[in-house]
């Protein structure tokens, strides 16, 4: 006989399994965030990098998203290409480029942080009814899944 707990515990492994899965899905899916073009999430997050830094450096931005600086040069060239952000060579080091947002970028980062405002209020309405030892299980069965993660890669 199986019991409650092992019962519980596949449900939650399950519900997890279906979470990452939804959400690398939605790697291929696209909003135009009030802007005449197509943005995929890789795009806007490192919009919303960008917008919230007001500019950056491309190696910075490799940094912070744990990515080659060639994978976020291909970005943010198809970026450009969309006429969201520029690139600029830094004057103090002229080997570094400098990346801001243009006005239709920041309409795209302006749109994606609204979208962030009104999904997020319910999650956020959840986590302010945890008890703090509610929050720090919660937190620590992220952390766990997130090494789980980088453990499989």
């Amino acid at each position: 006989m199986v019991s409650v707990r092992l019962m519980h515990m596949n449900s939650i492994i399950e519900k997890y399994l279906l979470l990452v899965e939804k959400i690398s899905n939605t790697t291929k899916a696209h909003k135009s965030f009030g802007t005449d073009v197509d943005i995929y999430r890789s795009e806007i997050h490192i919009i919303q990098l960008i917008g919230d830094r007001g500019e950056v450096f491309i190696s910075e931005i490799a940094r912070l998203i744990g990515v080659t600086k060639g994978t976020v040069s291909q970005i943010v060239s198809r970026l450009e290409a969309k006429g969201l952000a520029e690139k600029s060579v830094d004057k103090s080091n002229n080997t570094r480029q400098l990346v801001q947002l243009t006005p239709k970028g920041k309409t795209a980062y302006r749109a994606h942080v609204d979208y962030h405002l009104r999904k997020h209020r319910e999650m956020e309405c959840y986590l302010a009814s945890l008890t703090e030892e509610q929050s720090l299980v919660l937190e620590k069965f992220l952390t766990t899944a997130h090494e789980m993660i980088e453990d499989h890669q």
